[in-house]
């Protein structure tokens, strides 16, 4: 069984330019991870292999029964009733494998977001679906977690079809990566670790190819230029226009070398450079290196003056069913705070309780976990009302965290990823004192994630980060309060 999409062109309604143009790709059974940069289509290519969207062009064979498992987790997923209904062997067996309680699925708007993806995991498996797509499965999810959903969707035996930067999840599932680069999709072999090893190797042959493309190019055009002006002497040579009518010798010399071809040969070989240099100008175009918008980003801030920004006093505040134990914490006006814990410790309702504490005027930038559709209308809105160099400084913002600055706002249409990094350049702008994150990489590519890693490491006022993703916090975080077991240690 196999999944063919053949030259597959989509555009969006409100976009100027499709964001798949002739896209070729196959899908064996097995896994695939399908990687990429933010909004470059690998969630728009997912859709439509699982028919969730129809082409422009190109056709998607055969036709297979497919369940997209999306990267927004605010609905419930189609068949949850049923799946909480059934104790056949294959549910209680999935229940148990993602630690799911039986009264989980009627109390669905109460669940933490990882309890969400994983009952949307668990059901789309259940369903036994031809094709299968996970759009970033493991966001949201603890480190236990995600081990768990490894286990799961190892045993899917159809066409599994996974979009993720979680590089342990790909090595752990993938066969074969199909990676999106300047516009086309390269497939390899393996999962991250040996695609991503495979497409430095490739990207280092093409850098060392164009360099010496570019000396070859460079050293036929010097001797392009001398040659022609050889050629340039030679024809000046040739001419008796300005020979003494009586001076015979010097007409005779002339007279020779257009006999023997000496100075026709000049001309000749001058053209013949023409053609070589030509053809050397060709082989750096195609040796062609995409450029990557890595790199450190300045956030214009400053901290606070106000030396303790937030209070959490001894106590407990309502954590779902319970209660949550906080000890004395304070929130110094450059302290960077990782909070971790697994799904449904209370993580983000220690998060939503240090909000309520902060005082009145203090310039807060806060990205929530999911923004809602009316939020990200909100954003696209504002970037485009603003004037021309404020918005060349956040699409500059965009850049240096790895999004192209002249498609991100091409249409309505921007990928979580994408709407992510215009929330965190806007509110640059405001010259925020601190920075609250709840899952800052859930979206993110990989190289998105190590930009914004610096970033946030090198901001100069007060960081509270939420996050399941260790390496991140480690990076930009030197304090850690631990979630857990209905109580909140620092450590």
């Amino acid at each position: 069984m196999q999944l063919t999409l053949s030259q597959v062109t989509y555009t969006y309604p409100s976009a100027t330019a499709p964001i798949l143009h002739d896209v070729s790709v196959a899908f064996p059974a097995g896994w695939t991870g399908v990687l990429g940069d933010n909004g470059c289509g690998k969630t728009t290519l997912a859709r439509i292999a699982v028919g969730d969207l129809a082409p422009d062009r190109g056709t998607v064979s055969p036709a297979l029964m497919g369940i997209l498992c999306t990267q927004e987790v605010d609905d419930p997923p189609e068949g949850l009733a049923d799946f909480a209904l059934d104790f056949s062997r294959e549910a209680r067996e999935l229940r148990r494998i993602f630690h799911l309680e039986d009264d989980m699925a009627w109390r669905f708007d109460e669940l933490s977001c990882g309890e969400r993806k994983k009952l949307q995991i668990a059901v789309a498996l259940w369903r036994r679906p031809d094709v299968l797509v996970a759009d970033e499965p493991t966001n949201h999810l603890d480190h236990d977690a995600r081990s768990e959903l490894a286990r799961a969707l190892e045993s899917f035996r159809g066409i599994g079809i996974v979009v993720s930067h979680d590089r342990e999840l790909l090595d752990a599932l993938a066969e074969r990566c199909v990676s999106f680069e300047n516009g086309d999709v390269v497939v390899r072999p393996g999962g991250y670790t040996q695609a991503h090893a495979e497409a430095d190797r490739e990207r280092g042959a093409l850098i060392a190819e164009r360099q010496a493309a570019k000396s070859e190019l460079a050293r036929l055009a010097a001797e392009q230029d001398r040659r022609a002006r050889e050629a340039a002497r030679a024809g000046a040579r040739r001419s008796k226009r300005h020979i003494d009518p009586k001076d015979k010798s010097a007409k005779a010399k002339i007279d020779l070398a257009v006999y023997t071809g000496q100075d026709g040969a000049r001309g000749r070989l001058s053209a013949q450079m023409g053609a070589r240099t030509e053809a050397a100008q060709k082989r750096v175009a195609a040796a062609f290196v995409a450029k990557r918008y890595d790199g450190d980003l300045w956030l214009d801030a400053e901290p606070s003056p106000r030396k303790t920004l937030a209070h959490l006093a001894e106590g407990r505040i309502p954590c779902g069913a319970g209660t949550l134990a906080i000890p004395s914490l304070f929130v110094g006006n450059t302290d960077h705070i990782g909070i971790v814990g697994p799904n449904g410790a209370g993580k983000s309702t220690l998060l939503a309780h240090l909000r309520g504490l902060l005082a009145p005027g203090l310039r807060v930038l806060d990205i929530p976990q999911e923004p809602s559709p009316a939020v990200r209308a909100e954003v696209l809105a504002r970037v485009r009302a603003l004037d021309a160099a404020a918005r060349g400084r956040v699409l500059s913002t965009v850049a240096q965290l790895n999004s192209d600055p002249d498609r991100i706002l091409a249409g309505e249409r921007v990928s979580p990823g994408e709407l992510r990094k215009l929330m965190l350049a806007l509110g640059m702008l405001d010259r925020p004192v601190l920075i609250l994150m709840d899952e800052p990489t859930n979206h993110l590519d990989l190289h998105s994630t190590e930009a914004l890693e610096q970033a946030l490491a090198a901001f100069p006022g007060a960081l509270v980060l939420v996050s399941h993703d260790p390496t991140f916090l480690a990076a930009a975080t030197a304090r850690t309060w631990e979630v857990r077991d209905g109580r909140v240690r620092e450590r």
